[in-house]
């Protein structure tokens, strides 16, 4: 299973190829309509490449709930520990 710091960088990488934003202006906490400027369909971009890589099958209430790049981490990771504890 992936660390956080795996899944912080992962999800980092989707925000750049989603937004061209260079990687040193996303921080942890950035917001991703406040502070990096993603309207409402890069903000569903992002959530859908997150929920491609990671296979999660996250509906889309719970995407359109993603404020900040932490908020994605945190999802992914609890995604991924209720596969895990699944299966």
């Amino acid at each position: 299973m992936l660390n956080e710091q795996e899944v912080r960088t992962k999800v980092k990488q989707l925000i750049v190829q989603v937004s061209s934003l260079p990687m040193e202006k996303i921080g942890d906490q950035s917001s991703f309509i406040e502070d990096l400027g993603l309207d409402s369909l890069a903000l569903l971009e992002v959530g859908v490449a997150i929920d491609y890589e990671y296979k999660l099958d996250v509906p889309d209430e719970e995407l359109e709930q993603l404020a900040t790049v932490q908020d994605a981490v945190d999802l992914v990771l609890t995604k991924m520990t209720a596969c895990a504890q699944a299966s």
